[in-house]
């Protein structure tokens, strides 16, 4: 699962591709980061509720995500900018899970690890590239080091981020729906 910089890079890049679909930027960021702030904010939420699926150890379990459970929520409202952040954030994190960073975690999880440290390292760059500000509530995951990531490159974040963001939101929804049926 990717580190709240990459989310709120996607959220942004997405945003700016499609200004005339997100008229909140402020909600969309905060739907964004939201499947994994509800639960560090709350111990008493999980993972496999906030993100609609089977959540465990990362480093010993395979997590999943079931974005048709999330569609299918009533207090869910997909034509709001909150909303539609919280469904890409979720998408991205299947994505990057199941296939675009399986290597990386195949080998991290075989050394019992997880992509925290990496993700600090990346941090500093991202932030620059991608113009991210501090945000208040999560300045504290919103680590920097100088230093060499140890599974993940930045050159492969970065064609992530970019190929997330111009994802189709709604035909996503429609490709759910019709897996549904």
């Amino acid at each position: 699962m990717p580190g709240f910089i990459i989310h709120i890079a996607i959220a942004k890049q997405y945003a700016k591709k499609n200004s005339k679909e997100i008229k909140n930027l402020e909600e969309f960021i905060e739907g964004s980061i939201a499947p994994d702030y509800i639960s560090i904010q709350n111990k008493n939420i999980k993972k496999n509720e906030t993100h609609y699926g089977i959540w465990g150890d990362w480093t010993k379990d395979n997590q999943e995500i079931h974005l048709d459970k999330f569609l299918e929520d009533e207090k869910v409202d997909i034509t709001t900018d909150y909303w539609k952040g919280y469904f890409i954030h979720l998408i991205v994190d299947d994505y990057f899970d199941r296939i675009y960073f399986k290597e990386e975690i195949k080998c991290a999880k075989k050394n019992q690890d997880t992509f925290y440290y990496d993700y600090d390292c990346l941090n500093s760059e991202i932030i620059k590239k991608y113009n991210i500000e501090v945000i208040e509530k999560i300045e504290k995951y919103m680590n920097q080091i100088e230093n060499k990531p140890k599974y993940l490159e930045a050159e492969k974040i970065i064609q992530f981020i970019e190929k997330m963001s111009n994802i189709n939101l709604e035909q996503q929804i429609e490709f759910i729906k019709q897996k549904r049926n």
